[in-house]
């Protein structure tokens, strides 16, 4: 008689921090609730789940029950619950004590609300692996994760030979693998693209076929890891994974094969088999990935300054956090106990801030609207400012320094007042890339670069459409090539500089609205945004003077950042230059129901307002002298699991002043939030 196979399955199940609540409610119905029901009528299926600390934060406020519903699986042994992350960040990237910090929060939560005392395997988000991560989980107290077979390929040569199965286009891996980093040690699960790609996508008989052929003289486990999403909120799925009954099938094939085929969790086939080697792996992460990454998921943050500007505040609050922690006895026994225990109410309200800001969804891009969701993004931010308005209650810093705030070596210079921060680049252009206001906490400037994606390919085609699917079956997201709406093509528009505010242009002449909204208006441009020199500090301990030499002359830039309200200005002053046109670019991350739809020119205007009453959100632009001011939304062409779509960014300001001859030139421009 042959060995028997073990099938070891972990679904994953997560919404970002910030999504819609009506995306939840519809991935509940579609997708873990009937999922759940389904697992239930099958009590011989056993297997791992995963839900993140936000989405189960949402499960226990609006579906308290199906919470209910995942204790009694576990405590029946059906379900073994995997921690991660408490708010799914990309491990590899936070910092040592948020990595302890979040996985110690999630597996507090899985004992507290769902029984699970063990929680030794972990979901690791988005497969992001690093070499130093066993010592992380070690120190955490998990045992094993799981990664993707191809993130095992460069150990290949020193992997069993007869655990690897090339059959077709796959390549599996069979059974668990030890690694380590600096003596500490952790397993590792391959799980099995193959049947990534085939569940629920093929028929179940496909792979009941194969994992029959897997059959030996020794047992064999094979691993599948997906997201719960696919079964259900993916397109098309619903109707075949439940009303079809494709799962119900799926789950009573592998019922009806139980003389030769298992399914189990982790921690207890762990019990039962040894691991099947030693190795290690490389920087990786699953196969899809890597392509949208260039490679390495770190290259989000070379390719978006937009994310990099995200993780780097993430990283700088974290940091401030970690300092006052250390403090804490010294404070503690110079004060009140009452007021020493108010701070560490306050930093533990930091802490957490700071951890659901962490959410990796708004930090990448790949199939899904990532960092294109403009939403996703102030929701990252929304914490993050939250946190860090609580430390500079806490530890007022100077109101103007010197520190690398975006990790290119080159220092940038941070104003602060209690009631707002700025962050000012000297080197590229003296912009404002950060104006975070903390009352309502949010930065006004966040907004996104309009540029090349590889998928804006399949607008070029002449007829774009949704891929048909074999044998009547649903494809799979990563074939899926649709659009959203028609003339999409018309959005393709790139921007050749970071989408900021404070850029300035000397041009040729004043350019068209159209002009303007096309980047058409380069062909007039004489000089852009160029690196200033950091002048001795103001008397002023808010505000900066640039200054670089332009032509036979110079260009100053002053900025200031005033307090209640928050006043953002800046002044300019040409000597010695003849210029034509000065024109100055403002791109806000606001949604003015006025300035949503179409570009507009308003002529010229002392004064322009925008608008977002949903934020108690209000700017208000004063300008001397006045300019002609264009304002368009900006719009990018991004890809969603439903095909491509115009996703609104922000909304740019932009300010033209017809200089004539003159060889200089004064003007200002001042901001307000009342």
């Amino acid at each position: 008689m042959k060995a028997p196979v073990y099938l070891l399955m972990a679904i994953h199940c997560h919404q970002p921090v910030g999504n819609f609540g009506f995306v939840l409610e519809e991935a509940y119905a579609k997708a873990y609730e009937p999922f759940l029901a389904v697992l239930e009528r099958h009590p011989r299926i056993r297997l791992a789940l995963h839900y993140s600390g936000c989405l189960l934060d949402w499960l226990l406020e609006h579906q308290p029950g199906f919470v209910k519903r995942l204790k009694a699986l576990v405590k029946r042994g059906q379900v073994e619950l995997l921690a991660s992350g408490y708010y799914e960040p990309i491990l590899p990237l936070l910092p040592e004590p948020d990595r302890q910090g979040q996985i110690a929060k999630m597996r507090t939560a899985l004992q507290e609300h769902c029984g699970e005392t063990h929680s030794e395997g972990l979901w690791l988000t988005e497969r992001v692996w690093e070499p130093d991560l066993p010592q992380s989980l070690d120190h955490a107290g998990i045992r094993y994760t799981m990664l993707d077979t191809n993130q095992f390929i460069p150990a290949k040569a020193y992997l069993p030979a007869d655990l690897q199965v090339p059959e077709g286009e796959f390549w599996d891996l069979l059974g668990y693998y030890t690694t380590e980093y600096a003596g500490s040690s952790c397993y590792l699960f391959p799980a099995s693209k193959r049947l990534r790609y085939w569940l629920p996508f093929q028929k179940a008989e496909q792979t009941i076929d194969f994992l029959k052929r897997l059959q030996g003289d020794w047992p064999v486990a094979l691993t599948f890891a997906d997201d719960g999403e696919k079964f259900g909120m993916w397109p098309k799925t619903f109707s075949w994974v439940y009303e079809e009954g494709w799962l119900e099938t799926f789950f009573t094939a592998l019922e009806r094969e139980t003389d030769w085929l298992q399914t189990t969790t982790f921690q207890d086939y762990l019990k039962i088999a040894k691991p099947s080697g030693r190795v290690y792996l490389p920087c990786g992460s699953y196969e899809e990935m890597l392509g949208w990454s260039g490679g390495h998921f770190r290259n989000f943050f070379a390719k978006y300054p937009e994310s990099n500007a995200m993780q780097q505040k993430m990283l700088r609050i974290s940091q401030g956090i970690t300092r006052l922690k250390a403090q804490g006895a010294r404070f503690k026994a110079s004060t009140k106990e009452s007021q020493a225990k108010k701070r560490e109410a306050l930093l533990q309200e930091a802490q957490e801030q700071l951890y659901a800001g962490q959410c990796n969804c708004a930090y990448w891009h790949g199939v899904f609207g990532g960092l294109y969701l403009s939403h996703l993004r102030r929701a990252v931010y929304t914490r993050l400012i939250g946190a860090e308005s609580i430390l500079s209650r806490l530890s007022p810093t100077e109101k103007i320094s010197l520190e690398d705030a975006d990790g290119d070596g080159v220092a940038e210079v941070l104003l602060s007042t209690p009631n707002a921060s700025v962050i000012v680049d000297p080197q590229d252009g003296g912009l404002i890339t950060e104006w975070n206001l903390f009352k309502q906490k949010v930065n006004v400037l966040d907004t996104l670069t309009r540029r090349y994606e590889p998928y804006h390919e399949k607008l070029r085609v002449s007829h774009p459409k949704h891929a048909a699917a074999s044998s009547g079956l649903p494809a799979s997201i990563h074939d899926l090539v649709g659009v959203k709406e028609e003339n999409l093509a018309s959005g393709l528009v790139y921007d050749d500089h970071r989408r900021s505010a404070f850029l300035d242009y000397a041009l040729q002449a004043i350019p068209l609205l159209a002009e303007v909204t096309s980047m058409a208006w380069v062909e007039h441009r004489l000089w852009g945004p160029e690196a200033f020199e950091l002048e001795s500090k103001s008397r002023n301990p808010s505000s900066v003077s640039l200054v670089r030499s332009q032509a036979s002359g110079q260009l100053h830039k002053r900025i200031r950042l005033e307090n209640s309200p928050s006043v953002l200005e800046c002044r300019y002053d040409i000597k010695g230059c003849a210029v034509p046109v000065v024109a100055l670019e403002f791109n806000f991350g606001i949604r003015d129901e006025r300035y949503l739809m179409q570009a507009k020119d308003l002529g010229r205007l002392e004064i322009l307002t925008l608008e977002e009453p949903q934020m108690d959100l209000r700017l208000v632009a004063h300008f001397d002298p006045a300019p002609v001011v264009y304002v368009f939304p900006i719009e990018t062409v991004s890809e969603s699991e439903e095909g491509l779509e115009r996703t609104y960014q922000g909304l740019c300001v932009w300010c033209c002043w017809s200089v004539g001859t003159l060889d200089s030139w004064s003007g200002r421009v001042r901001w307000s939030s009342p």
